[in-house]
């Protein structure tokens, strides 16, 4: 087994260099390390230049996380990939305990428990807990409606399965990893390790603290994995959804959210999938309210229809 570790960097030579340690510290090395800086303005070399040759810095313009993670599989010799934010850290014994369960397994995708660190970083909590485990379409089922592995940095993927799968989509800044495993998930078994293996922490500027724009990327990574299984003749009766159950979701989630700038997009939404529901209903009833009273808010600019993209790509 030969792992290859990719640490996309944008604009994060603060804590590149605090990842790259943690690599270079585990207790089962690895094979190479990648960074690949995403068109960064802050001059991650700089952070990197300790390292000397043990670190292989690639550079290209700026596409976002996932076409970063896919030039960096792209380089890579690995038969193994983990893919690994710059601000977060590998716990020393990380690769030791994924690669023996990755090769004491058929998975094609070994994680581990995060322990993950939001703003306060007082609260804590553990994730990727062992739902997803199974032979596959167990681990797309567990992922549909919330996704049980945090982070690409928790886990070993086979490059086999990511070459199958077709790497990361590109499309996608937001719940790029979520879009990811569901394909993952009917493509291959996953296994987990009981083991923490990330630390991982949320600044302001971290993707992961937008909630707002996860409920809409979750519906678009729903209609396009369906659309995805569909081309390939995959089913997806084990998920036992609906388009109506989809809409509903998402709007369930805007109003407890409280992001009445998402009702306007949703029912756009909707009303592609054909879809009418006493949600729906309530959510036109706020819109219409929210008009009246003067404080109906803008579209937002990431609302990009991401799985019409997905559908008109060669």
């Amino acid at each position: 087994m030969k792992i290859s570790v990719i640490i996309p960097c944008y604009n994060s030579a603060a804590w590149v260099g605090g990842a790259v340690e943690s690599v270079l510290a585990q207790t089962r090395a690895a094979d190479e390390v990648i960074v690949v800086d995403d068109g960064s303005t802050d001059k991650p070399a700089s952070a990197l230049a300790e390292f000397g040759d043990k670190v292989r810095l690639v550079r290209r313009e700026n596409g976002g996380l996932s076409a970063a993670r896919n030039t960096g599989a792209r380089e890579a010799a690995g038969d193994w990939f983990l893919f690994l934010d710059a601000d977060d850290r590998l716990f020393s014994n990380a690769l030791e305990k994924l690669s023996a369960k990755a090769e004491s397994s058929r998975a094609g995708v070994g994680y581990g428990f995060v322990l993950q660190r939001r703003e306060p970083a007082t609260e804590t909590r553990l994730h990727s807990l062992p739902y997803a485990v199974g032979e596959q379409p167990l681990p797309a089922a567990a992922m549909f409606w919330w996704t049980s592995i945090a982070t690409a940095g928790c886990a070993l993927i086979s490059r086999e399965l990511n070459e199958k799968v077709g790497g990361f989509d590109e499309n996608f800044r937001q719940v790029e990893d979520a879009e990811y495993w569901l394909r993952c998930g009917v493509s291959a078994p996953f296994a987990h390790t009981d083991t923490m293996v990330l630390d991982k922490s949320y600044h302001g500027g971290s993707l992961g603290q937008r909630r707002f724009s996860g409920i809409w990327y979750r519906l678009q990574l729903q209609r396009k994995f369906l659309d995805w299984c569909e081309t390939r003749t995959i089913s997806t009766e084990f998920l036992g959804t609906s388009p109506r159950a989809m809409v509903d979701h998402a709007l369930t989630q805007a109003w407890r959210e409280k992001a009445w700038m998402l009702l306007a997009p949703l029912l756009e939404q909707a009303r592609e999938l054909g879809v009418s529901s006493p949600w729906c209903a309530k959510a036109r009833l706020k819109l219409r309210w929210l008009t009246m009273t003067g404080h109906r808010p803008q579209r937002p600019d990431y609302c990009r229809n991401v799985w019409n993209a997905w559908r008109m790509a060669p």
